[in-house]
């Protein structure tokens, strides 16, 4: 799948597509139909309210066991998948012709060509939320595919939005640092899944650092070259060919502009935001837009900040450098990890190991240090052993409840680099970071043995309807408790 529009039919295909034919506005109505359907399958609007012939696509990365479908790969190993591919990029390559510009528009209304929409009553309004902002780095010409909220101001400008440690903002350093105040971009709406994941990445994690080429990371997912092409009005910009529609343009570093129309710097709310609150809303750099390309009958990306689409991108490059970062400090030892749909993509993440011998414990505590070093946000981090479903919270909690100790098995470090979507981050980004060892005492195992029942077929006991009807009844933890025999 090298686009959007393939990715629409393989959730088809699949029966994994919820497609609406009736008539949807961009404003309130779509964002309300979009989060009540978080998690569950893909979602096409067909019928958008003032944009004929184009639709809107969400929840593309909404449940894991699809995102791993997408790649072949089991839900529990997704981190290893990405870690692997992140360290054999394919370089992507340039196309003369590119679907991206089928049609180019310069003479620029942002609301008249894109289904841009606004969430809440109480956002600071417009926002599109599912651009890649692609630039390249002038010094070594890696490109650099990263997301930022963009409120749109008029209708050739917007806000973009980049937090500190982000890679793009040390590209417009590196810009003004040459005597450039414009920093030439696009931004990429609807790509293909690996593009769109490979560009998730939020701020500093020791498997795609500054320089890397992001673009390169999506060829290895996908096993192909990215294409790009030059963009039509901004020279050294470029787009993705295969996008679904592209915003040309350039940042403006000379001046800064508040997102919401006050004009206060992180006071009023901007949009319910990733960590699960109403972001607030900053003073930032401005990005004039001075075209639009974009396929014939182009899908509008639309993933909400909220929703388990945008924590899970998040979420999965962070599992990738925890991955990585602790099958270098022991492969022996360690199994995998997954940030728990609570840890809000990148705010603590679980990890699993298996010790074999008397020698290997403490370990876990080593894994934790490299998990805690491998992504900057990340605030917490759970260890627990091989019998825990690490993808289901009350497994995880319940190891928590039953094997940890905040006595001894508790570590609390000094401030360090965190999200500010954290309890205590601050503004600067500097918070605790928390780590809970919840695994049994290797010496004390027989301690904490579970028992295994016989697998039992229910169907051989009651009827088909009846035993659908007991599963429609249990948890998600006791379906997994069960699925393993405990």
């Amino acid at each position: 799948m090298t686009d959007l529009s393939a990715y629409v039919d393989f959730a088809r295909e699949a029966g994994d597509l919820l497609e609406i034919d009736r008539e949807v506005n961009p404003y309130l109505e779509a964002a309300s139909i979009i989060r009540a359907t978080d998690g569950g399958p893909a979602v096409l609007f067909k019928n958008v309210k003032g944009h004929p012939g184009r639709s809107i696509v969400a929840n593309v990365f909404g449940n894991r066991k699809r995102t791993a479908r997408m790649f072949g790969v089991e839900p529990d190993y997704l981190p290893r998948f990405l870690a692997d591919a992140a360290l054999r990029p394919i370089p992507s390559v340039e196309t003369r012709t590119a679907r991206c510009q089928e049609n180019v528009l310069t003479d620029v209304d942002i609301f008249q060509a894109i289904p841009v929409g606004q969430q809440t009553h109480d956002d600071a309004g417009y926002v599109i939320t599912g651009g890649i902002a692609l630039a390249k780095d002038p010094d070594t010409g890696a490109f650099n595919g990263s997301y930022h909220r963009m409120r749109v101001l008029s209708k050739n400008s917007t806000c973009l939005t980049i937090q500190a440690g982000r890679h793009l903002l040390e590209i417009a350093r590196k810009y003004k640092q040459k005597g450039l105040a414009h920093v030439p971009i696009t931004v990429n709406v609807g790509a293909s899944p690996a593009v769109l994941l490979a560009t998730s990445g939020s701020t500093q994690q020791t498997l795609t650092p500054m320089g890397y080429d992001e673009l390169a990371f999506a060829g290895a997912l996908q096993g192909e070259a990215v294409g790009v092409v030059p963009s039509k009005t901004q020279d050294g910009a470029w787009s993705i060919a295969d996008a679904e529609l592209v915003l040309e343009g350039y940042i403006d570093t000379s001046q800064l502009v508040s997102e919401e129309d006050s004009g206060l710097d992180g006071v009023k709310g901007m949009m319910p935001e990733a960590g699960g609150y109403m972001g607030r809303a900053w003073k930032v750099w401005t990005f004039t837009v001075t075209a639009i390309t974009h396929r014939t009958g182009y899908h509008y990306w639309y993933p909400l900040a909220i929703n388990a689409e945008t924590t899970d991108l998040m979420g999965l490059p962070a599992e990738a450098s925890i991955y990585d970062a602790c099958r270098r400090i022991s492969p022996r030892v360690f199994d995998t990890c997954q940030v728990l749909q609570g840890m809000r993509g990148c705010l603590g993440a679980v990890i699993r190991i298996n010790r074999k011998s008397y020698r290997d414990e403490g370990l876990q505590n080593n894994l934790a240090f490299g998990a805690l070093s491998a992504h900057s946000d990340l605030g917490w981090v759970v260890a627990v052993d091989k019998d825990i479903d690490i993808g289901n919270a009350d497994d995880v909690l319940w190891a928590m409840i039953s094997r940890g100790s905040l006595t001894d098995r508790m570590m609390i470090s000094p401030f360090a680099k965190v999200s500010g979507m954290l309890a205590e981050g601050s503004a600067a980004g500097l918070g605790h970071k928390i780590y809970i060892d919840a695994t049994a005492p290797f010496s004390d195992r027989d301690r904490y043995v579970r028992g295994v029942f016989e697998s039992v077929d229910l169907n051989d006991w009651v009827s088909a309807d009846q035993a659908e009807r007991v599963r429609a009844q249990q948890s998600d933890y006791i379906k997994s408790l069960l699925s393993r025999g405990f």
